[in-house]
């Protein structure tokens, strides 16, 4: 990628609001010195603004930690551990990874807490549309998670609980 074209990116993502003002300066200036620079990462995920902007496998692995949740299908309770193996395996050899494992631990531990209270709720009936509400969003968040994974976007699901 050109340096013009960075700029461009990160003139992007600052118009966005991805970056602040001294986000954005700072970027620039690595990026016109020629050092490596950072991606921005979503708010709550504190790590150093420094690692280089994610490769295409590792990209790829971002997406696949995302898209083995649905390993649960398959095997009953890999679709938690794969993940979770993945991050946990992955994070050192892959910075960018981190993020990634912790959005899909925080959704994984949200989804089973809402699973839990809408099962209490099932007493009242309300807890069957709130089943149906997290099973529906488990089923569609990895997707978008992997898509905007496999672009070199962390994405956090939206109702998710930070524990990470």
């Amino acid at each position: 990628m050109s340096v013009a074209s960075e700029i461009q990116r990160l003139t992007e993502l600052r118009n966005q609001g991805a970056l602040t003002e001294a986000e954005f300066q700072e970027a620039k200036a690595k990026v016109l010195a020629g050092q490596p620079y950072g991606y921005h990462q979503p708010d709550g995920f504190h790590q150093p603004y420094g690692f280089n902007v994610p490769s295409a496998s590792a990209n790829q692995m971002a997406m696949i930690l995302h898209f083995s949740q649905y390993l649960g299908f398959i095997v009953p309770m890999l679709g938690f551990v794969a993940p979770i193996l993945i991050w946990q395996l992955k994070k050192d050899e892959i910075p960018e990874l981190d993020i990634h494992g912790r959005i899909v631990a925080n959704w994984m531990l949200s989804s089973l807490l809402y699973s839990l209270i809408s099962a209490v709720l099932i007493v009242v009936l309300i807890g069957i549309l709130g089943l149906i509400i997290v099973g529906l969003l488990s089923l569609i968040y990895p997707i978008i998670g992997g898509i905007k994974a496999n672009e070199g976007e962390p994405w956090d699901y939206p109702g998710s609980i930070r524990f990470f």
